[in-house]
């Protein structure tokens, strides 16, 4: 759900391609990069030259007919959170965030605090309502809240908090980041599950989101697709969830737990519990779920298309495109861990007929109309479908060798074994030096930090590895790979 409207969008975009460079932007420039005539973005660069003398000291808008536009700003100050500062402001942002955090707030006592007139406010509620109403969400005005299927609610909200600060802030004055935080690497840690930095974050707005609605009484009573949960994840989430439960009522327990298993996702449980991924598949093909039956009909579209690829009926690639399906109907908006459109234009220029293939294949299986009771927006599908088969079949073609040294005070015997260990448990495209640093190494996996000066490059683990220590590595290898797919 997008809750700028198109004119509050326009002067986002134009904000984050003037910050983009520090350069005089000629008018013509800005009007054929982002698509607008000449006398649409003179227009927006008035209003933002406005907003910013208001709310963004320091900071000014240049612009010169004959030069163009410059957006002179202090190095202190990043353009995100200028973007950040562009998007609170907005009166669709202040309504939503006052039906999070003030539930008994009625429509008059709002418009008159802000001072609005009351036909401006309505017009503004209409244009949220029209916007919710894409996500089968209303919102009501005595007292201003959303309504709707909770967890839809809830995504909406996480929404609404992510896409504006994604983790710069914590924007919840009544949670404490510390408490949830702790409560979650309570679960993390008892359940062996490794997650990055964003992931982490991502989840904590999530739970804060969860909390403040227990805090209203307001509990999951709706759950799209609660049925295709498999028996295994729930006992998993029953077993170790309960550090993230906060007291949820008895009668809406069961309910709670099934939405975390989304939040959480399953497929973390799959990789990183002894239960082989073969169980889940299996499960979801003897019920015939809903998102067993798209993954299967994308397969057989693809075979169709690529009949020298042999997909076994037990590929871990089931189990994704699964998960993929499970949360996109479940969860409308969500947004993926990780941004994919970077990486999924990154493949569509590397590997160009795989990717008509694929969009030959999604548009034909994924208009939205086939999905209007679900809310589910073919682009989540487009992207996450595309990166996936493309990561399965083309990923190691283009994905960047990682250079790795091995050092350790152990007998060559040892050292050819952890070589060896290592590219069977990483699922990554690297080369590991057991004899020498390479000048452009990457990591160095090594048991103490006295083997370099570069601290950044050390990777200190125990002998034998333990657990944790095969879960850092991964997670420290994948991180570089990111960072350098997204240049």
């Amino acid at each position: 759900m997008q809750f700028l409207d198109e004119k509050e969008l326009r002067e986002v975009d134009i904000i984050r391609l003037l910050g983009k460079e520090r350069k005089y932007w000629q008018i013509s420039e800005l009007a054929t990069t982002l698509n607008y005539s000449t006398s649409i973005i003179y227009n927006a660069l008035d209003d933002i030259k406005l907003y910013l003398a208001e709310n963004a000291p320091n900071t000014q808008l240049i612009v010169k007919k004959s030069t163009g536009a410059f957006l002179d700003k202090p190095d202190s100050i990043s353009l995100d959170a200028i973007i950040e500062k562009y998007m609170t402001t907005s009166m669709a942002y202040i309504i939503l965030d006052s039906t999070f955090n003030y539930p008994h707030l009625r429509a008059r006592q709002f418009y008159e605090q802000h001072l609005l007139t009351k036909s401006t406010f309505y017009l503004r509620l209409k244009y949220i309502e029209n916007s919710l109403h894409t996500v089968n969400l209303n919102i009501e005005t005595n007292p201003m809240r959303i309504t709707g299927p909770e967890i839809w609610i809830r995504e909406c909200y996480y929404n609404l908090y992510w896409r504006t600060y994604r983790g710069r802030i914590w924007p919840f004055r009544s949670i404490s980041r510390e408490v949830l935080l702790y409560q979650l690497n309570e679960f993390l840690r008892n359940s062996r599950i490794s997650m990055n930095a964003v992931e982490k974050e991502q989840l904590l707005y999530r739970l804060a989101v969860r909390y403040m609605r227990h805090a209203q009484k307001r509990y999951t009573a709706d759950m799209p697709l609660q049925n295709c949960v498999p028996p295994q994840v729930v006992d998993f989430i029953k077993k170790h969830g309960v550090a993230l439960m906060n007291s949820v009522p008895e009668q809406y327990r069961e309910l709670e737990e099934k939405y975390l298993t989304i939040s959480i996702s399953n497929l973390l449980y799959a990789k990183t519990r002894s239960l082989r991924a073969t169980k889940l598949i299996e499960w979801h093909r003897e019920k015939q779920t809903l998102p067993y039956k798209i993954a299967a009909a994308f397969l057989e579209e693809f075979a169709i298309k690529y009949p020298d690829i042999v997909i076994e009926e037990n590929d871990h690639l089931w189990l994704d495109l699964i998960n993929v399906n499970f949360y996109g109907l479940s969860l409308p908006h969500l947004y993926i861990y990780r941004d994919l459109r970077k990486q999924a234009d990154y493949f569509k220029v590397e590997n160009p007929a795989l990717w008509a293939n694929l969009e030959v294949i999604i548009t034909k299986l994924f208009n939205p109309e086939n999905f209007q009771q679900f809310a589910a927006p073919d682009i989540y599908f487009c992207y996450k479908y595309m990166v996936l088969i493309v990561e399965k079949f083309a990923m190691k073609k283009y994905e960047p060798k990682l250079e790795i040294a091995l050092v350790t005070s152990q007998d060559n015997a040892i050292l050819n074994k952890l070589k060896s260990q290592i590219l069977r448990k990483l699922n990554l495209n690297i080369e590991i030096n057991i004899e020498s640093i390479p000048k452009n190494v990457d990591l160095i996996v090594t048991e103490t930090t006295t083997v370099t000066t570069n601290l950044d490059l050390a990777f200190v683990w125990n002998f034998p590895p333990t657990q944790n220590d095969w879960m850092r590595l991964e997670e420290r290898l994948s991180g570089i790979r990111d960072g350098r797919l997204e240049g």
